[in-house]
């Protein structure tokens, strides 16, 4: 009588990303310190280290990155760039948007690359603020929200950030210096 034999499944190449909140998180590599300019022109710089929390490497991952005062005064768009890592700087593009997450007006970038991000590993993104002439003396707030378009419209994550100050020695809070 011949042996039977067992022959597992053949194991998945990857195994599938779950695309649920969470799945993406980030943190300052600066720890608390906010970036703070005293004159315009000054680029203030953040880095951040982006992690993929599941066992699946996630492809095609972004964010949209948003930044503004609780003064809820726009003022000009700064210069914002990133990279990914060492890599070459790229010019974000702005857009304001005075109803952000409620009521909170931001300006909203248009969407990052972030890359691949592997399975249980991260990836480090640098952002570079520059405040213009005539933008409001306040601290600004930013917030990164996470996606992949491997999940749709899913929000994998959500990061608010140290914030960048523009604080002139002179000139009133709130206004334009």
């Amino acid at each position: 009588m011949g042996t039977a034999s067992y022959a597992a499944p053949a194991q998945a190449a990857t195994a599938a990303y779950a695309c649920r909140y969470g799945a993406v998180t980030a943190s300052d590599l600066a720890g608390t310190v906010t970036p703070t300019a005293h004159r315009a022109g000054l680029a203030l710089h953040a880095r951040l280290r982006v992690r993929n929390t599941e066992n699946a490497k996630l492809t095609r991952a972004t964010y949209v990155f948003a930044i503004g005062n609780l003064m809820k005064n726009r003022g000009p768009a700064p210069l914002v760039q990133w990279r990914i890592g060492t890599g070459h700087w790229h010019k974000a593009t702005l857009h304001w948007n005075s109803r952000t997450n409620g009521s909170l007006p931001l300006w909203n970038s248009a969407t990052l690359s972030l890359g691949t991000i592997p399975a249980r590993g991260s990836v480090v993104t640098e952002l570079s603020v520059t405040f213009p002439k005539k933008s409001i003396k306040a601290t600004n707030y930013d917030f990164l929200d996470f996606h992949s378009a491997a999940c749709g419209t899913s929000r994998l994550g959500w990061y608010v950030g140290n914030g960048f100050e523009y604080e002139p020695w002179t000139g009133t809070e709130g206004q334009p210096v």
